[in-house]
């Protein structure tokens, strides 16, 4: 607009601006205040689509809503394979009976984390509903036309995710995620190599697809014979029907609508500039869904679909790298890394996906039911461009930036716009760019402080210790869920999910880990590992002396290692780049509680002791062994359990602060009271990830301390 001159444009851009701020407000504060407190024991009636149930293994999930129009998120543990039979032959729109705890959302407990409560508020989403059991149900017949026609597209929704599981496993992948925006479990284990190269749009339903479709329908009603007038009425009529096939995301939405307006203005004879086409829909958008504007996807699909209105006559490499540097800003604000063979990934791949990728998919959807072997066929055509992109996706150029804070993300993205807007200065607003990326990964990877960071994983520790600099980066235990015996039936897929620990390495910019200490062989302290150790390049793996023969280092660990050094170690021994004195264990053991590392460091002007689920026994034995040692910050050991956290022990090693690393309404109970009692005795400041999520220490070398706590709106200098 500032191109363009126009100053009547200008102010009425500013005013509407300003209205949708509070549009944003409004709907912010209302879906705050129709947001129910939290109850142990809710019973009520939901209305349910069927597409929206999921089941996977005995866990189940779905959204509905109740009679006062709350929107719920559902979940809970199904007791009998029959059960599970009985849930997933739901074919039609229900109402069910459930019993459950009506809970808030929480926001995130990490820095950096993905949040899941804006998510859900962009669904309109407002509670959930947990520890859920389906007492149970029966069809919705409903009287509101409307009502029913939406329950008859999710119902072939639901029919067409059924159909399309029984495709070959790879095409079954792609035929969920490009015909109707499903991606179930697997879909992330697939798409890896896609995600890794920035090509993840292709298989979020957006202009592409629409296109693709829209361009397949005029062929098939031009074979038919309609004529263009009956073709533009079926097209706007079947348009909205696809919104909710396909899943109803933003960018669809805005695909579609884009698409509509444009044929209406067709038919009606008023034609009108991309530009206002695009502003109509971002309108109509904002007023359905404010929240759309927040998350990645919908801040790409308008910034990419507004930037194609101004260089769709480029060529296809130059418009790959103009599109790519311009989203760059917003990738790096939410996924804090970026390869370098993007835009060439995006250039070579998008014509194949258009001309033969998505004739394959369609192909095989459309004749699996009549000729199976053929789908087995197409399935192998398709193998080989999925293995194209896996390959790309291993050649080296990753590059792990870090998050840039919002107004910095701004500028980048202000002067990106700014090279395209303005051809004349094109050479000095390229330079500029370059200077404010290099300046930016600097000030991202040299910090001039470092941390003690313990990570909120729920029950069980990740401790980040990083050195001003990064002279040295430490992880210490990386969190992990507990495993329990299962029949097969209650058995889903294994996902592997990413350790909260890894998204904020990511965050800070760090590609790789100095040492990481395994405190002992339990799953909430070495379940990730595993991951960890794949994702992420780590010199040296440090674990008490005698762990390395246990069950759980060699199923969990051992099969990661690759070039990682093992250090099993003993109470004294000097490990290289350690920024720790190991002073646990003395003996040899099996890697259990009583064995756990202890590591004892100073950073900034505090002492640290870190004693995995060292029990008070061992806790004594430490204060035996070393007389003089002190440490004003402890990390209490297991999670607050009176097994732990002797008074003896935190009396004489003169604790003021003690950290608890425990899950909310974890099943132990933990911190158990009498630990409590304990730390009230002593006069020691207890800090939980249960209350405070993550928990950070900031220190320089020159001696400033501060504290930092995700869930407080506040920091503090100090802690007392």
């Amino acid at each position: 607009m500032v191109c363009l001159r126009d100053k009547t444009m200008i102010y009425w851009t500013i005013a509407i601006g300003i209205c949708f701020a509070g549009l944003f407000w409004w709907h912010s504060a209302s879906l705050k205040q129709h947001t129910m407190p939290n109850q142990a024991n809710w019973q009520g009636i939901l209305r349910v689509q069927p597409d929206e149930i999921k089941c996977q293994g005995d866990y189940f999930q779905f959204t509905g809503i109740d009679n006062d129009h709350h929107q719920l998120r559902v979940s809970g543990y199904l007791k009998t394979e029959q059960e599970k039979r009985r849930l997933e032959k739901i074919r039609h729109p229900v109402k069910m009976l459930v019993r459950g705890q009506i809970q808030t959302i929480d926001q995130p407990g990490n820095q950096n984390q993905f949040n899941y409560r804006t998510y859900c508020f962009s669904k309109g989403i407002t509670n959930l509903l947990s520890k859920t059991t389906v007492v149970n149900w029966q069809k919705n017949r409903s009287t509101n036309p409307i009502e029913a026609i939406l329950g008859l597209l999710h119902t072939w929704r639901n029919d067409m995710r059924l159909y399309c599981q029984q495709l070959p496993k790879l095409m079954q992948t792609y035929a969920l995620s490009l015909l109707i925006g499903f991606k179930d479990e697997a879909f992330d284990e697939d798409m890896e190599g896609v995600t890794t190269l920035g090509l993840l749009h292709l298989f979020s339903l957006s202009g592409l697809h629409v296109f693709y479709f829209c361009s397949l329908l005029k062929q098939f009603f031009l074979r038919l014979r309609l004529t263009k007038e009956t073709t533009n009425i079926l097209l706007i009529l079947f348009l909205p029907a696809f919104l909710i096939i396909g899943g109803g995301s933003g960018s669809l939405f805005r695909s579609i609508m884009m698409a509509e307006l444009g044929i209406l203005g067709t038919k009606l004879k008023k034609r009108h500039t991309q530009l206002n086409v695009w502003s109509m829909t971002m309108l109509v958008n904002l007023a359905f869904d404010p929240y759309v504007i927040l998350s990645m996807g919908g801040q790409l699909s308008y910034l990419l679909s507004f930037l194609l209105i101004f260089v769709g006559n480029y060529s296809s490499f130059k418009r790959a790298w103009v599109l790519n540097i311009v989203s760059l800003p917003i990738i790096l604000f939410h996924t804090y890394q970026w390869h370098l063979l993007t835009s060439f990934a995006n250039f070579l791949i998008i014509p194949i996906f258009s001309n033969f990728v998505m004739p394959l998919v369609i192909a095989s959807a459309a004749t699996f039911w009549l000729m199976p072997q053929l789908s087995d066929w197409l399935t192998m055509g398709l193998q080989v461009f999925h293995q194209l992109v896996t390959l790309l996706s291993k050649l080296p150029g990753q590059i792990v930036f870090g998050k840039p804070t919002l107004g910095f993300t701004a500028i980048l993205l202000i002067i990106s716009l700014a090279w395209v807007a303005f051809p004349r200065y094109k050479k000095h607003f390229r330079w500029l760019l370059l200077g404010c990326y290099l300046s930016g990964f600097i000030w991202i990877h040299f910090p001039l402080h470092g941390e003690v960071t313990f990570v909120d994983v729920g029950q069980g520790d990740s401790i980040l210790v990083r050195m001003p600099f990064n002279h040295s980066v430490t992880v210490i235990d990386t969190g992990g869920k507990v495993g329990f015996l299962k029949p097969a039936w209650a058995k889903g897929a294994e996902k592997k999910h990413l350790p909260p620990v890894l998204d904020y390495l990511h965050s800070l910019g760090i590609s790789r880990i100095d040492t990481l200490c395994l405190s002992h062989q339990d799953a909430d302290h070495i379940g990730d590992a595993g991951v960890l150790l794949s994702k992420i390049k780590v010199s040296q793996v440090i674990i008490p002396k005698g762990m390395e023969n246990s069950r759980g280092f060699q199923t969990k660990v051992k099969p990661y290692l690759k070039k990682a050094s093992l250090f099993p170690v003993l109470a004294n021994q000097k490990i290289a780049n350690l920024p720790f004195e190991i002073v646990h264990p003395f003996t040899e053991g099996k890697g259990e509680n009583h064995d756990s590392l202890t590591l004892w460091g100073k950073f900034g002007t505090d002492n640290f002791i870190f004693s995995g689920d060292l029990d008070q026994a061992g806790e004594r034995e430490i204060i035996a062994r070393y007389p003089q040692l002190q440490a004003s910050i402890a990390k209490l050991g297991h999670h607050g359990s009176k097994t732990a956290s002797a008074k003896d022990y935190l009396d004489k090693i003169r604790v003021k602060i003690g950290v608890i690393s425990a899950g909310k309404n974890n099943h132990y109970g933990h911190p158990n009271p009498e630990t409590l009692q304990t730390l009230k005795e002593l006069k020691i400041q207890s800090l939980s990830t249960i209350d405070e999520g993550m928990i950070s220490y900031y220190f320089t070398s020159q001696g400033f301390t501060n504290w930092r706590f995700v869930r407080r709106n506040y920091e503090k200098d100090t802690v007392h």
